[in-house]
């Protein structure tokens, strides 16, 4: 069976590191599953996926039927900048095994986690192409650094807007490479109907819970800013308490700075305090549900301002860790949450609303478009990807060869009428010509040829023309 000018599958490797980036892999992982005419799955599982304090999420892809190829303990605990640089470390000494032995096709790599950068700087090394989702967005981070840096390392690109689009062409990548399919999480939140939301409801925030009449909080700690974002955490559960309304909290990511937001949370007794529930994760067909009929989400999660806007539930974005992004009109910035009555009379100006769905990041098509970009790929096509940069002045050679091509003289002609000089070639051809009128005198005459002269030799220079003497003729005088 012929495929992309192969006699064989498209091996594909699905890498995924935490419960975020998995709802975006995920239904992609589904798609490839349904074809297996024309690829087939391995799906290696790293990062907070395997640590219990953020809630051992390697069960939901379990529980989704896939087979977990390998299992790959790469984080570094300690919560800090060393231990997220420690983990990367780790990771980079043990993929190698996992990548010769797998030897895929393929590496599908999400978004801009410090563990996806070590998936894809162990990919592009060992000669490994890199699908990249989620590349040429903005947020407000080093996230930012990361993301850009995955995309350099990536050969092909799944982006979400035409925006995100637009960037990646901006920052060089091929045209032919980049596929505006729209975030493959869209697919699910577009189609998932669950009449019975108010069961999941109730499981997660009590049964005197009404729709529309709580609170999702989902915020994360700022790598580039800790301090400020610890405090503006601190500053977020004090409005919510004051504001008394139900509210789930889920617990922060791994990135550094998270445990210090724990300690807050237990400072404060969120996990036993009546109108909160603190928990590690939710799955994702449940956490759809929960934001879609909140009364409003608060935090800093990408999801808020991507995926939450597809139900047009109320967001309260914090700080500058989304600053960046694309957003619609349910989404509230306070970029500067440095006090917690801004956060309050954002929450009273917020809550119970309800906004246009918004469809900025997809349509619900993504995954058809994304399995025909990857039967379109071409294995036999060379591995080192090309960069489009665009068109800039032609570097001075010092190949021999150009050498000797640009040889060249300045030939001087004293006429009677005019006076003349020339850049001309070793195989005496001329490369630029200069003629004024002979002035009358001799000094006259003497200074301007020197000007001309000079003229010449400073434009053989642009010219990359390696002037190597001067030759001078004048009309013979009669004695």
């Amino acid at each position: 069976m012929e495929k992309n000018g192969n006699n064989r599958k498209l091996r594909v490797c699905v890498a995924t590191c935490n419960r975020a980036d998995y709802s975006k892999l995920a239904p992609i992982m589904f798609g490839i599953k349904t074809e297996p005419a024309f690829f087939e799955l391995d799906v290696v599982v790293l990062g907070s996926h395997l640590i219990d304090d953020y809630g051992n999420t390697y069960r939901m892809i379990e529980q989704d039927d896939f087979d977990i190829n390998t299992r790959l303990h790469t984080i570094v605990r300690g919560e800090d900048e060393a231990a997220m640089v420690e983990s990367v470390g780790l990771a980079l000494v043990k993929l190698p095994d996992v990548l010769n032995r797998l030897k895929p096709d393929i590496m599908i790599v999400h978004g801009d986690r410090f563990d996806a950068l070590a998936l894809a700087t162990s990919a592009a090394l060992m000669n490994i192409r890199i699908l990249h989702i989620e590349g040429g967005e903005v947020s407000g981070t080093i996230d930012d650094s990361i993301r850009h840096a995955i995309t350099k390392l990536a050969h092909y690109h799944v982006c979400c807007t035409r925006s995100a689009e637009q960037h990646l062409i901006s920052m060089c990548e091929d045209h032919d490479r980049i596929l505006l399919a729209g975030c493959p999480s869209y697919d699910k939140l577009l189609s998932a109907k669950n009449k019975d939301y108010m069961s999941i409801i109730r499981m997660w925030l009590g049964d005197d819970v009404k729709c529309k009449d709580y609170i999702v909080a989902l915020q994360h700690p700022v790598t580039t800013d800790i301090k400020h974002s610890i405090k503006m955490f601190e500053l977020t559960l004090d409005a919510l308490i004051s504001f008394n309304k139900r509210t789930l909290v889920l617990f922060p990511n791994i990135d550094a700075g998270s445990k210090e937001m724990v300690r807050v949370m237990r400072k404060k007794g969120i996990e036993h305090h009546p109108n909160f529930r603190a928990v590690k994760h939710v799955p994702f067909d449940q956490f759809i549900q929960l934001v879609a009929h909140a009364g409003c989400m608060i935090g800093n999660s990408s999801c808020g301002v991507r995926e939450v806007g597809a139900f047009g539930t109320p967001v309260i974005n914090l700080g500058t860790r989304q600053i960046g992004r694309e957003t619609g009109e349910n989404v509230l910035h306070v970029r500067d949450a440095d006090t917690q009555d801004k956060i309050l009379q954002a929450l009273h100006l917020q809550f119970g609303k309800q906004y246009p769905c918004s469809k900025i990041y997809g349509d619900g098509n993504a995954v058809p478009r994304i399995l025909k970009f990857l039967k379109s790929i071409d294995l036999q096509e060379p591995l080192q990807k090309k960069f489009c940069f665009p068109p800039v002045k032609e570097n001075i050679s010092q190949d021999i060869d150009h050498i000797l091509e640009t040889l060249s003289a300045l030939a001087v002609d004293l006429g009677g009428t005019n006076l003349r000089v020339a850049i001309v070639s070793m195989k005496g051809e001329i490369v630029k010509k200069y003629t004024q009128f002979n002035p009358k005198t001799y000094e006259e005459r003497i200074s301007l040829i020197l000007q001309m002269c000079v003229e010449a030799a400073a434009e053989a220079v642009k010219l990359n023309c390696r002037i190597l003497g001067v030759a001078q003729a004048s009309p013979q005088v009669a004695a």
